[in-house]
């Protein structure tokens, strides 16, 4: 699977601009990013927009003015559902075959050219969607710096 086949989580796509992220948000959410940084909610005090029903936080990676790295931590249920039942659900709800997922300690990750994506239940049932072309780029980016700053 390439780039273009990556899923989609609550309207967002990697790669998506900051401004197309605010586009979705609307004044739901406050985000204040350029062109890098991270932005995280969470909501454990208050209720999440209606879009973003059942999760608990959000963190949104941002790298030269592109999403590069999408992570969700959903609510807890009453029940608490194994990685094999969340990673069902999961794969049902982005359309992906379940068989590809590759499980190790307690965590589930499906590597494609492009893009990754890692699942687990240790707290709370979390995803994290990953452009991996471009994390490579931003952990140069970060190595440069910190090697120009030594």
């Amino acid at each position: 699977m390439e780039l273009t086949d990556a899923p989609t989580l609550f309207g967002l796509r990697l790669e998506m601009t900051p401004t197309q992220v605010k586009s979705i948000f609307g004044k739901d959410l406050k985000l204040k990013i350029k062109r890098e940084g991270s932005f995280f909610q969470n909501f454990i005090e208050k209720k999440p927009p209606h879009f973003l029903f059942g999760v608990r936080a959000l963190y949104l990676r941002f790298f030269d003015a592109k999403l590069y790295q999408i992570e969700i931590f959903y609510e807890p249920e009453n029940k608490r559902r194994s990685l094999e039942e969340f990673l069902s659900q999961l794969s049902a709800e982005l359309n992906l075959p379940p068989n590809l997922w590759n499980t190790k300690y307690g965590t589930s990750e499906l590597h494609c050219a492009d893009f990754s994506l890692v699942a687990d239940n240790v707290l709370n049932p979390r995803v994290e969607l990953t452009d991996e072309t471009i994390r490579a780029r931003f952990e140069a980016a970060q190595k440069k710096q910190k090697q120009s700053n030594d």
